[in-house]
């Protein structure tokens, strides 16, 4: 780390820590999710791996702990791929910037529906009509800093640890409803390196984790990468919006 960084932190620490009647908001954290904001706000394409766990309740044994692995491309502004295994089952994602496919490898099926003309608004809108779930998307939102400091609760910046294998910064935080941690990257990029999330206000308390790894980028990706084919034999479905799944 530079002598430089070292005096930031050191600066911001000292001057701009903030308590409120029920907030707590430490300028370090700040400084630090910032600057994680700005690479993935700056970068022109990227990929990584997220291995994600979650709760869901069991009435007979509690919290059971679920697993997906997923394989993101994405090309900004327009392009993104997702490939996913795990308890969810294996299925994919293209979105070429005018439709977001999607594929179940298990029933050699696939979908499609018409989306927005960028990666943000595709994760915004699938996701709320058809609740698909994109990995590591809160990092991407332009206003993700803003969304997080706008909810009220605390950000705090706990110190340096090892998370597999790499020295990160530690941030914990909470809200009325939830607590989250984060784990960022300390080197010249501060990437995401980890999240958990606990959910506070359900009574019993799942967790949500995700570790992201193996990134790479502005890897200049052909837009083919991102188009679909139907796979021989492949049924084609029709996506059901959320509200008819419920």
């Amino acid at each position: 780390m530079s002598k430089k960084f070292l005096f930031l932190m050191g600066f911001v620490i000292m001057t701009i820590t903030i308590n409120g009647q029920t907030q707590r908001i430490d300028s370090t954290a700040v400084f630090l999710l910032h600057r994680a904001a700005e690479t993935l706000q700056d970068i022109k394409s990227c990929s990584f791996t997220a291995i994600t766990t979650y709760d869901v309740p069991n009435e007979s044994f509690g919290l059971i702990k679920h697993s997906i692995n997923d394989k993101v491309a994405i090309k900004f502004p327009d392009k993104m791929k997702v490939a996913s295994s795990g308890d969810k089952g294996n299925r994919s994602l293209w979105y070429n910037g005018k439709k977001l496919n999607y594929y179940s490898l298990d029933n050699n099926t696939y979908g499609f529906t018409t989306a927005p003309g960028s990666v943000i608004e595709t994760i915004d809108e699938v996701s709320k009509k058809f609740g698909i779930e994109f990995p590591g998307a809160d990092f991407f939102y332009p206003t993700f800093l803003q969304d997080l400091l706008s909810e009220q609760g605390n950000l705090i910046f706990l110190g340096k640890t090892i998370v597999d294998g790499r020295e990160c910064f530690h941030i914990a935080g909470s809200d009325k409803t939830k607590s989250f941690q984060f784990w960022i990257g300390n080197d010249d990029l501060f990437l995401p390196v980890k999240l958990v999330i606990i959910y506070t206000s359900d009574k019993d308390k799942p967790q949500y984790e995700a570790l992201y790894k193996d990134w790479t980028i502005n890897t200049d990706y052909p837009d083919s990468m991102f188009e679909f084919t139907a796979p021989p034999k492949a049924t084609k479905v029709k996506l059901a919006p959320r509200e008819n799944n419920k």
